[in-house]
């Protein structure tokens, strides 16, 4: 399959402007972003096949196409990263300079203000992030003071394969377990470790070392707050190695791809997409919101529709292609808030001209999938209007009560949510226009999620159970 760059110098532009992302060739810059290929060479039946990018990604032990160390660090039977020997650490000083070198379960980080090009994603299988001299990266970890490891396991007898995800039957029990100890509002499943959620402001007071610290043989921590322990985390990671305003030369605004595919060539996910005007007398009738577009989808009865960001469109329920001074692609019909997805009844035009075979240089999408197809240190590919290619890790899972501090919900019940962390040039502002565009696993082409919630390091999007349980695919 060829590949097709952001038509907009803008995108190309910020993808140039870090030494960070080019992932795919050791020239200055990547012939993917510069060479004059445009969105409609995709009919060419001659165009040249893209590069494999890895070897392997639906799992933790994957080779990136530039990691060129002659080990791995992955033990396949003892599922678990080992650290390098001795030869080792002096292949990989002597590869990527003196600078400091630390590893956690699932990553080693690599402090450089040189940073190799191209860029690999992982270092002898293992993943890689390349960080500033005198910056780190950090796991975000709970503060609260409730585990001991010394109080017995309420769940001895559950136990699921090391650095994988909990089946849901798994995670019944492990909630079921926790259930007449504490009020739990969420899970996150990691690879090292387990962060517990309670529910806040229910009256309920836990005494300091009154939890389990180890829950269904696994290291278990807590968060106690007001505010979810997602939206906790961007305060407790590294900072963005790159902030993408400093690609700008003046006060505009920050890069968007704006070429209007519709009129020269065709649409496709990952297209810029933007809101209709609210209602006269609403206080926003001069208000729009512009994203990234999702897929094109068909039920079980044949009717066809276009995945977009829900909370991209709060007021009107047109959807235009690339503006509002163009054409109106669809309606929004049918709205999943708690997806972050809202469907769209496209017009003939943009039903015949949608094309779910292209995305740019991401891997085209060709299935949904449920939550329980996503595996643990799975690699996946987005490509927003506002950002270009970003790869993203599948390293922890996320089960939470659907209304906070209401009555019992069935545990099978709970909203479910893939967490990955990001490779590529992005922050919250950028992130902002790449949500909706779908996330595709580098390993079976299935959509895992639509990009959502971000920041600054991490994704959380919501599995698609539900749209697959009514029938809903890839056109």
């Amino acid at each position: 399959m060829a590949v097709y760059t952001r038509s907009s110098p803008l995108v190309q532009q910020i993808q140039q402007s870090s030494p960070w992302v080019d992932i795919y060739t050791d020239s200055a810059t990547s012939p993917l972003r510069v060479r004059s290929v445009t969105h409609n060479i995709s009919s060419v039946s001659h165009a040249h096949p893209e590069p494999r990018r890895w070897q392997n990604p639906g799992g933790w032990g994957p080779r990136h196409m530039n990691d060129t160390a002659p080990f791995t660090l992955w033990d396949d039977t003892g599922r678990k990263y080992r650290l390098p020997t001795k030869e080792e650490f002096q292949w990989i000083s002597k590869k990527f300079g003196d600078g400091k070198i630390s590893l956690s379960g699932w990553f080693i980080c690599i402090a450089t203000d040189n940073p190799p090009k191209p860029v690999p994603l992982t270092l002898g299988c293992m993943p890689v992030m390349f960080v500033g001299v005198n910056q780190s990266f950090l796991e975000p970890l709970p503060k609260a003071p409730y585990p001991n490891p010394r109080l017995p396991d309420p769940c001895p007898d559950l136990r699921w394969p090391a650095m994988e995800f909990p089946t849901d039957a798994d995670n019944i029990t492990f909630l079921e377990a926790l259930e007449p100890l504490a009020h739990v509002r969420a899970v996150m499943y990691l690879p090292s470790w387990i962060i517990i959620e309670l529910e806040y402001g229910d009256s309920r007071v836990y005494e300091l070392k009154s939890l389990p610290g180890i829950v269904a043989g696994r290291t278990a921590l807590y968060h106690h707050a007001v505010a979810p322990f997602h939206k906790k985390m961007k305060n407790l990671t590294r900072g963005q190695q790159l902030d993408p305003a400093e690609s700008q030369t003046s006060l505009r605004p920050l890069p968007q791809d704006t070429h209007n595919y519709l009129q020269y060539s065709f649409l496709s996910p990952g297209h810029r997409i933007e809101s209709g005007y609210s209602l006269s007398d609403s206080g926003y009738e001069s208000t729009t919101r512009a994203s990234s577009a999702g897929v094109k989808l068909r039920n079980s009865r044949g009717e066809e529709a276009l995945s977009i960001a829900y909370h991209g469109f709060p007021i009107s329920s047109e959807v235009y292609h690339l503006d509002t001074h163009q054409e109106i692609i669809g309606d929004v019909i049918n709205i999943r808030p708690e997806l972050d997805v809202a469907l769209v009844k496209p017009t003939s035009t943009a039903s015949t001209k949608f094309k779910n075979t292209c995305y740019f240089q991401a891997q085209p999408p060709k299935t949904l999938l449920e939550g329980k197809d996503i595996r643990a240190g799975s690699w996946a590919e987005v490509d927003g209007m506002s950002s270009g290619l970003l790869n993203l890790l599948s390293y922890g899972m996320m089960k939470e009560k659907p209304v906070s501090g209401s009555p019992k919900i069935p545990f099978a019940q709970w909203r479910s949510f893939n967490l990955q962390t990001s490779w590529g040039v992005v922050n919250e502002v950028i992130a902002k226009g790449i949500c909706g565009a779908p996330i595709v696993s580098c390993d079976t082409s299935g959509v895992t999620g639509f990009f959502h919630l971000f920041d600054g390091m991490n994704c959380l999007s919501a599995t698609l159970d539900d749209l697959v349980a009514e029938g809903w695919q890839i056109a």
